[in-house]
């Protein structure tokens, strides 16, 4: 099996890449990702693992200090 964050980074879709990872971590809510991710997927896998990053690190940031 291939890995899923190379799997996610390589993906033509926002959705599908926010699915992947979505699923492999148990995060429940849309949230964060609809916050993070932009309206059109970038072409460039460089930009794709940065878009990744970043709703990654606001999603631990969500985690420690949520907003309930």
């Amino acid at each position: 099996m291939r890995n899923l964050l190379e799997q996610a980074i390589e993906s033509d879709d926002g959705a599908r890449a926010a699915k992947i990872i979505r699923d492999a971590l148990g995060i429940e809510s849309d949230e964060i990702v609809n916050y993070s991710f932009p309206r059109h997927w970038p072409d460039n896998p460089e930009q794709r693992a940065r878009v990744i990053g970043d709703w990654l690190r606001d999603e631990a940031r969500f985690l420690v200090y949520p907003t309930d």
